[in-house]
């Protein structure tokens, strides 16, 4: 009988670490390429959405130019068609019909619908905004024993005369989209969280969340802060 052949231990080892060394560069690889790579194509989502509108008016007055030549022309056209919007839009005249075409459009039966939800989900997400979310908080959602941020828009009174809380429940990566549910006030613990925050943590999956939060009192009265929320410390 033959005795049985061993395998190196020092030739495992070393095969084990270059394996481990491989794929540790692989993965560090991937970690720098895939944000750059979702960056670039979401700038390219933007080049092409910025100069679709431009790309057809230019193309009969250019005549023969190259789609390059032609995405670049359409680019600084579609800028600089910006650039004059928010030029008119600081001037009492710009305002003016700014409020009027706006008028229009909200007496026509669907567009209305369309464009003052547009507007509004633009208005709550702009910066300095006066109609942003009101506050971050803590809901149990989808159901029973577990629980999800949200962010409070306004109050409601139901027929029982209850206090109605409108929070919106983002969904993630994209904060933009979500359900709008309306919980009784017992239901809502408000956090310290800034708002800011709570859309970093949507928009990164709970990667960019705070280590830990408490619950503050509501506003804009101040209220006796709810015992249950009691069960929420260290979510």
């Amino acid at each position: 009988m033959q005795p049985l052949k061993m395998k190196n231990p020092a030739k495992q080892s070393v095969s084990g670490r270059v394996g481990i060394h491989i794929r540790n560069r692989l993965v560090s690889g991937l970690l720098v390429l895939i944000p750059l790579v979702i960056t670039v194509f979401i700038l390219r989502l933007l080049f092409n959405w910025l100069t679709a509108f431009a790309r057809p008016l230019l193309r009969p007055w250019l005549g023969e130019v190259s789609e390059t030549v032609l995405a670049l022309i359409a680019l600084v056209v579609t800028v600089a068609g910006l650039y004059v919007v928010g030029v008119v839009t600081t001037h009492f005249i710009g305002r003016r019909l700014i409020q009027f075409g706006e008028g229009v459009l909200l007496r026509l039966p669907i567009v209305k619908t369309i464009y003052s939800a547009s507007k509004q989900v633009v208005d709550a997400f702009s910066v300095g905004s006066k109609t942003t979310f009101e506050a971050v908080v803590v809901v149990e959602y989808p159901r029973r024993g577990t629980y999800t941020i949200g962010f409070v828009t306004g109050t409601i009174i139901d027929p029982n005369e209850r206090k109605l809380y409108a929070v919106f429940v983002a969904t993630t990566p994209n904060p933009t989209s979500g359900f709008l549910i309306l919980f009784p006030e017992e239901d809502v613990c408000f956090t310290d969280i800034p708002v800011e925050d709570g859309v970093k943590m949507i928009v990164s999956g709970g990667m960019l969340a705070p280590k830990r939060f408490g619950h503050r009192v509501r506003e804009p009265e101040p209220e006796p802060e709810n015992t249950s929320c009691s069960s929420h410390e260290g979510h």
